[in-house]
């Protein structure tokens, strides 16, 4: 059976929600709760944006053992600093960062320019972590040759997880399944690194996406508690785990009877019920 990696957003992405916003203990609680249950990777905030984030990842770094700690940073050196510091005390860390690769119309110098971007802070990102998840911002609307080229140059630099994210909510499983089987057979060290996914529910597909897109190779399901999110939110934490458990190919260290638990406790901090 195939491991499947879950990483939680609830507390970064989450907090694009209108009105969502957790202050440090919250955070603790709800990473506590979080490793309680399982949760592989555990995406905590954005330190190189915001100084409470920062000491935010900070101090959860310092008391969560068993989830990987995980910040995200855009290509800028001085964010990858900020967030290497951030997850310098965790027992385990991963640093992600992202660029946007739907460059369409854009001519060869800026297009070199993006590539270079990946190459130094993918490279930068794996000096101060083992663990370096690279994200390409609105692949499904990106160039396909431009997207496997900076697929390809991500891991080479240092990447070990590659998320392929539907940033706008737009796209169905099958247009997803064709992106990703694309990369998959041109993208020639594919294999290096763990593919994840990350879906936003514009079109009420979240779900239904992240779990088609196992069949294409997927390792790793980006969700939210409670599906919070950027605009109508992210895959949903408990129904993205109770489809996987129902799959008879893969597997996932998730304590489920816990997951109810963390669904109250954000909801009454959130005040926002589903």
């Amino acid at each position: 059976m195939k491991k499947i990696i879950i990483l939680d957003t609830t507390m970064r992405d989450g907090e694009l929600m209108p009105g969502v916003k957790f202050n440090l203990q919250q955070k603790i609680s709800i990473s506590k709760l979080l490793e309680e249950i399982g949760v592989d990777v555990v995406e905590v905030g954005y330190p190189g944006n915001s100084f409470s984030d920062f000491e935010q990842v900070l101090a959860i770094s310092k008391i969560v053992n068993n989830s990987t700690i995980c910040g995200l940073a855009s290509a800028k050196e001085e964010e990858i600093i900020s967030l290497a510091e951030a997850i310098k005390p965790a027992k385990r860390s991963r640093i992600h960062t992202y660029n946007i690769v739907n460059l369409k119309g854009k001519d060869k110098i800026r297009l070199e320019h993006e590539l270079e971007s990946i190459r130094s802070s993918v490279s930068l990102a794996r000096k101060h972590c083992e663990e370096v998840e690279w994200s390409a911002f609105d692949a499904p609307r990106s160039e396909a040759d431009f997207l496997c080229k900076a697929i390809e140059t991500a891991i080479n630099h240092g990447a070990t997880t590659i998320n392929i994210p539907d940033s706008l909510g737009l796209t169905s499983s099958e247009e997803f399944s064709e992106l990703l089987e694309m990369i998959l057979n041109r993208v020639p060290n594919i294999d290096k690194a763990v593919i994840s996914v990350h879906f936003h529910d514009d079109l009420g597909k979240a779900v239904e996406n992240s779990l088609a897109s196992l069949n294409c190779g997927v390792r790793q399901i980006e969700c939210a508690i409670n599906g919070l999110g950027a605009r109508k939110g992210n895959a949903d934490l408990a129904a993205v785990v109770n489809g996987i458990k129902n799959l008879e190919d893969y597997k996932i260290d998730i304590n489920t009877s816990l997951i109810s638990k963390a669904s109250k406790l954000v909801a009454q901090i959130t005040g926002i019920y589903f």
